[in-house]
């Protein structure tokens, strides 16, 4: 197959977006595919844009001039899209359309899909409607996607537009009505796709509560494959200890991932300082990775009492996160508004008990199984941490059983089921271009 993977968001951003498409792609090619990468260019100099732009003009990896997104500090915004784009993915041939992401580059790839009669495949990978919360200035954003971007891109009904129209009609409070704008909009693309994948159970029952009258389509549970991280050396370990103050006998829970605000990690932070911190006093907190929010964490760590016992090691490569999985005891992931939780299969594989407040965000996560689904407050996640950490038995015994839950859901299997939704789609194109030859016959 000739596959298009269109996505906003790429290297050398680096976010679980990213990830994901590097893995599909690799896995794709593996399995004999021919698999382009269609993406901005990191929004730079003009004369920048232009040398990254020729030093991939011969490659699969094919980029748009870019500026800084519009939606979210890691999104870049590419806004030139001539009709030579649509020319030139017009004459790849493609047998398969596959979209990450609901903005320009995205759009691209439905138009090009609807288009040259492709199969179309959009993978639901951003909780956004949730976001908003966090984020409300995506507001002029939305309405611009909803109303100029959106209209030009997808080729839109006459009672499609009418529903648009709707949305810009004020709404008490700016995130209610990002949230209208969000779930229309959202349906009315899905609804062009020839199925969705959701990465989570959770995900699809949104989804499906958002489907209305016409705006029906083919919801797919397939969440994303992820492989084991390289295992640290002896030696790599112990320098990861000395570096950050980490005794052997100390008990260490934590966070691996995007500082976001949207992670909902203050809940750690009060857990340990109202709970676990007294009843543990070799315990530590630890945080792994960066954004914009570490600075209020940190500033929330150093009003405690236990601000020398609160961690923040910044962002690592992430071949080297193997490192932060091997001193942790427990993995905690208080996040809410997540669709997989990518480093929830990183710390199965590292055989992590885990914890976490969405039950319905992972198939790698069993609650008393191999970790706990907490309430979203500090007592509730702060009394399943002290569970697992004074209890080494029930460490070992949950780990074992991440470990077995998480090869499950490797790269290689989840692509293969990929690859055979693909393959259907495809065959189901066919059959209904047939059938429409012999009807006009």
């Amino acid at each position: 197959m000739r596959i298009g993977l269109f996505t906003d968001t790429y290297r050398p951003s680096i976010n679980g977006i990213v990830f994901v498409v590097e893995s599909l792609k690799r896995e794709l090619e593996n399995l004999g595919h021919e698999v382009y990468v269609f993406c901005p260019a990191k929004s730079m100099s003009p004369s920048k844009q232009a040398e990254l732009l020729n030093e991939d003009s011969d490659s699969r990896i094919i980029r748009f001039p870019s500026i800084k997104g519009a939606f979210f500090d890691d999104y870049d915004t590419s806004v030139f899209f001539p009709p030579a784009v649509q020319r030139r993915i017009k004459e790849m041939e493609l047998d398969m359309v596959h979209v990450f992401t609901p903005s320009q580059i995205g759009l691209v790839g439905v138009k090009a899909a609807k288009k040259n009669n492709i199969p179309l495949v959009i993978q639901h990978c951003t909780d956004i409607y949730e976001f908003v919360d966090h984020y409300p200035a995506v507001l002029p954003g939305a309405l611009a996607l909803a109303g100029i971007v959106f209209p030009v891109s997808v080729r839109l009904r006459g009672h499609d537009l009418l529903e648009i129209a709707k949305l810009y009609k004020p709404r008490a409070g700016v995130t209610k009505w990002n949230k209208d704008i969000i779930e229309s909009v959202i349906t009315i693309l899905y609804s062009k796709a020839d199925a969705v994948i959701a990465l989570c159970r959770k995900s699809c029952k949104q989804l499906k509560s958002w489907q209305y009258d016409d705006y029906q389509y083919e919801l797919v549970l397939m969440p994303n494959g992820v492989n084991a991280l390289p295992r640290p050396t002896k030696t790599e370990v112990k320098a990861f200890r000395e570096q950050w103050n980490l005794a052997e006998d100390d008990e260490i829970f934590g966070f691996v991932g995007r500082l976001g605000e949207e992670k909902n990690l203050p809940l750690l932070i009060k857990s340990f300082e109202r709970h676990i911190a007294k009843k543990r006093p070799k315990a530590k907190l630890l945080f792994v990775g960066d954004f914009e929010y570490r600075k209020t964490l940190e500033e929330m760590a150093a009003a405690t009492k236990y601000a020398d016992r609160i961690i923040f090691t910044g962002a690592m490569p992430r071949e080297k996160l193997g490192l932060a999985y091997s001193v942790l005891d427990v993995f905690a992931f208080p996040s809410l508004k997540d669709t997989q939780g990518w480093v929830l299969h990183e710390a199965a594989h590292a055989g992590l008990p885990i914890v976490l407040v969405d039950k319905e965000l992972s198939e790698v996560v069993q609650d008393g199984v191999n970790g706990f689904i907490a309430n979203d407050n500090p007592t509730s996640f702060g009394r399943a941490i002290i569970t697992l950490l004074e209890d080494a038995n029930k460490r070992q015994e949950f780990g074992a059983i991440s470990k077995k839950l998480a090869a499950k859901f490797t790269e290689n299997r989840q692509v293969k089921k990929l690859e055979k939704l693909y393959q259907e789609l495809i065959d189901q194109k066919a059959a209904d271009a047939s059938h429409d030859l012999d009807h006009d016959a």
